[in-house]
């Protein structure tokens, strides 16, 4: 495996924490984030996979840890929808997904989500959640786990929004569901890597560090600051960094 170039020292470092900061504020990982910027930085994907789904177990755990704590978790919403995925993201994970046309369109689709979240959607924390049903909640769970598993990344940025859109939980604790789910599909993913997952340079620990401080950063917002809106336009933003990732780089 190569070794980073200077200016790779740096930026990588800089991009992660950036990322964990902005993704960490609203239950996610981030894999997306750190493959678009291991991407523009030209790094070999061989690394920037695995190391991708590494940093989504470090600042999904965090996030999982600090929603949780602020109660804005479910076990009874979020265990079927585990249950299923964990198998089907290791299976996706054994296989590699191509297709500039697929990646066009889920990219559209995350644009869409985006708006609808932020901007197109008032807050409805004043309803009461919808009972989900197991066929449904174990299906949904599945069909993401094998997406989370076959793009390489933990899935938050599909979960999150179809718990908000078909009101299984308020948004915040979509968020802490979202979180956990996350971790258990990265470490799902990294088992089904075999040891390809097993990567690791000494410059690597700057972004690990840095990953760690922004997602802490991010979470603090996420949970005490920011109220329904700016969570929800915050996972807009989220959805479209997915998105640019997706079409631009057509995978």
């Amino acid at each position: 495996m190569a070794d980073l170039n200077d200016f790779q020292i740096l930026a990588l470092p800089l991009a992660v924490g950036l990322v964990a900061f902005l993704y960490s504020s609203v239950g996610h990982g981030g894999a997306t984030g750190y493959l678009a910027a291991a991407a523009l930085l030209g790094l070999s994907p061989a690394f920037a996979r695995p190391g991708a789904l590494w940093m989504n177990c470090v600042v999904a755990s965090i996030a999982f840890w600090r929603f949780q704590r602020a109660r804005f978790f479910d076990a009874q919403v979020f265990w079927p929808l585990a249950t299923a995925s964990i198998p089907c993201a290791w299976l996706g994970s054994r296989m590699h997904l191509e297709g500039r046309g697929y990646a066009l369109v889920l990219g559209a689709a995350l644009l869409a989500a985006g708006w609808f979240l932020g901007w197109g959607k008032r807050d409805t924390t004043s309803e009461s959640p919808r009972p989900i049903g197991l066929p449904i909640a174990m299906l949904a769970g599945g069909g993401l786990g094998f997406l989370a598993g076959l793009t390489g990344i933990g899935g938050g940025v599909f979960l999150t929004p179809l718990l908000i859109f078909l009101n299984w939980t308020p948004a915040k604790v979509a968020g802490g569901i979202s979180a956990l789910f996350i971790v258990v599909n990265s470490l799902a993913g990294l088992a089904g890597l075999g040891g390809k997952a097993l990567v690791w340079q000494p410059s690597f620990l700057a972004p690990i560090l840095l990953g760690i401080i922004g997602a802490l950063l991010g979470t603090h917002f996420g949970v005490n600051r920011w109220r329904t809106t700016a969570f929800r336009r915050a996972l807009a933003t989220v959805l479209w960094i997915a998105a640019a990732k997706l079409m631009l780089s057509g995978k």
